[in-house]
């Protein structure tokens, strides 16, 4: 009897998780890419007051898989990184931890952090804004010397109500098409 009340409880338990705990999280998969990538970008700090809503935090988890899935379909595989702009590193990591696994983590720096100054300093169309994802693709080419195409940015989505909006929407790693006239 004690027995079929344990599994009676444990089903219970298991029915009555939210929806939101049953998603599924983002796994890197810790291999070289070749060929065409996708690379999913995020960019935020723990002194930015909307990248610490639970809100955002929940986006980013999200869209992960929904960007990996998307490359997926595509033939591409996908990467998620993060830039954390903290300028201490304990900062950074304890910011980074409740958003999930990465392919790659950028910590520390500040507006000089490496990632930052790649896709925010040099881009012509970069925005120092955060919180921020950038969607990018790139060409990689393995061998005894790795190439890479130059990055081109499919999508930027910046603001604490825009990145869930996004997400929420499905993540499109394509840019919205411009109204016709």
């Amino acid at each position: 009897m004690r027995h079929l009340i344990r599994v009676a409880v444990l089903g219970l338990v298991f029915m009555s998780r939210p929806v939101f705990s049953q998603e599924r999280d983002y796994v890197p998969r810790y291999v070289s890419p070749n060929g065409r990538e996708i690379v999913a970008i995020y960019i935020g700090s723990s002194t930015c007051g909307p990248c610490l809503t639970p809100e955002v935090k929940a986006a980013v988890r999200k869209m992960k898989v929904l960007v990996a899935d998307q490359a997926k379909k595509q033939g591409a595989s996908f990467a998620a990184v993060v830039a954390a702009n903290d300028w201490e590193i304990s900062k950074a990591t304890t910011f980074v931890e409740p958003l999930g696994e990465f392919d790659q983590l950028v910590l520390g720096g500040n507006w000089t952090n490496l990632a930052i100054e790649r896709y925010v300093w040099r881009d012509p169309e970069g925005v120092p804004a955060m919180p921020q994802v950038l969607v990018i693709e790139r060409t990689v080419t393995s061998g005894s010397r790795m190439t890479f195409s130059e990055p081109k940015v499919l999508r930027r989505v910046m603001g604490g109500k825009e990145i869930p909006a996004w997400v929420e929407s499905g993540a499109p790693i394509s840019a919205p098409e411009a109204p016709h006239p």
